[in-house]
């Protein structure tokens, strides 16, 4: 990698996905940017999905094709917030865990 890939980099959350993962993150986003396309949520989707697609790489580990993407922090959690609506419209969660933050403290 040059010096300035690395500079580029620097602050980036490097995520590796298999063609399968690739598939179901950009299924996901796809359903957001259906939805409303003024949504802010369709507009943040729009923009993680243009990003996977346009900065992707493709490479071979293990003879197994994956793609890595380098998300900035404030990407990273746009995604983690858009999958967590996403998650939860689909799927009731399994316990309460509010309380268990912070000791139970407000």
């Amino acid at each position: 990698m040059s010096n300035k890939e690395n500079k580029s980099r620097r602050g980036a959350i490097e995520v590796f996905m298999t063609r399968e993962f690739l598939n179901s993150m950009v299924s996901v986003l796809e359903s957001y940017i259906a939805a409303d396309s003024e949504n802010k949520y369709s507009v943040y989707a729009q923009r993680i999905k243009n990003k996977i697609l346009n900065h992707g790489r493709k490479f071979l580990h293990d003879d197994e094709e994956q793609v890595v993407i380098y998300f900035y922090e404030n990407e990273a959690a746009i995604l983690i917030k858009l999958f967590s609506i996403y998650i939860n419209a689909i799927e009731n969660p399994m316990k309460d865990y509010f309380d268990e933050i912070g000791n139970g403290k407000i």
